[in-house]
């Protein structure tokens, strides 16, 4: 899930690093992702995991790092196999 996540980043976020060289907890908006930009994350995130993040879950912390990204994932992708279910 990491390397893909970091793909995605690298393709839409458009940070000041290269997105190789981020750790799993570093500040994606510290490294300049925007407003904007997390979203268009968000969507393809949502695109290549197949999953819809709930609402509480769009948040800037959740955006914030590989980790919460990760993490938030992890719950949507739980949460639609139980409505699947």
């Amino acid at each position: 899930m990491f390397a893909t996540i970091q793909r995605l980043i690298e393709s839409d976020a458009r940070l000041h690093v290269a997105a190789a060289n981020l750790t799993p907890h570093a500040d994606l908006y510290a490294l300049g992702l925007t407003p904007y930009s997390a979203v268009r994350l968000l969507l393809s995130l949502e695109r290549e995991f197949d999953a819809q993040l709930p609402r509480d879950l769009l948040t800037r912390e959740t955006m914030r790092s590989i980790d919460s990204i990760s993490q938030a994932l992890r719950m949507a992708q739980r949460a639609g196999h139980r409505d699947a279910a």
